[in-house]
């Protein structure tokens, strides 16, 4: 009975510790919730055993999920705050020690992107934002030799930069004086098995064996979402949802702890006698 009662507060505790992740993230952008599923616990089932085993062996932790759902948009100043509607994540390579572009490629939907010193399109977390160039040639193979990060010159030929536009299917253009010029392409990523991909914090993921390769495309092609220039995409997590799951994981943990006290005090009872 010590191990039943024991594994229903495990369980209990787990859960309330992914709904505590949740709700700490719930202001965090394109944050994606986590879902906790169980299973019961059974003994082997012979012939003699089935009546005494009948009420089960407990609970035990099945799997821990995100949430793939969409969070909403919502406006945000600056051109460079870019939100996904529809399927899709960002592609991203960390610098290395010297500064450079890493061969490693990161993946997210938080689309909080900004310019450094040297016109380089960037993530929150410092990493360079990868995308097509922008003579590349229409219906060329959107490969991964094909990324390249994505540069806006804050000069061009003896004129400054005086707009910057992000279209939806993600082709960013500059204007130069008079001219408009295309400065390349946000390139996004999918993947056969996302639930599989490797969390990183700041809702950043890589790939694994199980995720499967990415395979890249544009915004608005098969498959893959439209990019919404001024938006950012919140969390998915909703509060009244986890509180109801808080609630909940608390009166397990609170009534299987009942249990083993009195189950305690029967069996000192027994033992006095």
């Amino acid at each position: 009975m010590y191990g039943t009662i024991r594994s229903g507060m495990a369980t209990a505790m787990h859960e309330l510790a992914v709904i505590s992740n949740n709700i700490a993230n719930a202001g965090s952008t394109a944050f994606q919730r986590s879902n906790v599923s169980f299973s019961d616990l059974y003994g082997s089932a012979s012939a003699e055993s089935v009546q005494r085993l009948s009420t089960g062996l407990g609970s035990a932790v099945e799997s821990t999920r995100r949430s793939l759902s969409q969070g909403n948009l919502v406006n945000r100043d600056g051109v460079l705050n870019l939100a996904l509607s529809g399927s899709g994540l960002f592609v991203t390579a960390p610098p290395t020690s010297d500064g450079s572009i890493s061969d490693r490629r990161t993946f997210t939907r938080n689309g909080e992107f900004s310019l450094d010193a040297d016109g380089d399109i960037r993530s929150t977390d410092g990493s360079y934002v990868m995308g097509f160039p922008a003579d590349l040639a229409e219906g060329a193979a959107l490969t991964p030799a094909a990324l390249t990060k994505l540069n806006v010159p804050f000069e061009r030929e003896g004129s400054k930069l005086s707009a910057l536009e992000i279209n939806k299917d993600g082709a960013v253009y500059g204007t130069y004086g008079q001219t408009v010029r295309r400065l390349g392409q946000i390139g996004l990523a999918n993947f056969a098995n996302p639930l599989a991909m490797r969390p990183m914090g700041l809702a950043r993921f890589e790939p694994t064996v199980n995720s499967g390769d990415p395979t890249y495309g544009i915004g608005g092609s098969d498959g893959y979402g439209q990019v919404q220039s001024g938006a950012l995409e919140t969390s998915n997590v909703d509060m009244t949802v986890e509180m109801t799951g808080m609630i909940r994981a608390q009166q397990q943990f609170s009534g299987a702890a009942r249990i083993l006290q009195t189950n305690s005090d029967m069996i000192e009872k027994l033992t006095q006698r």
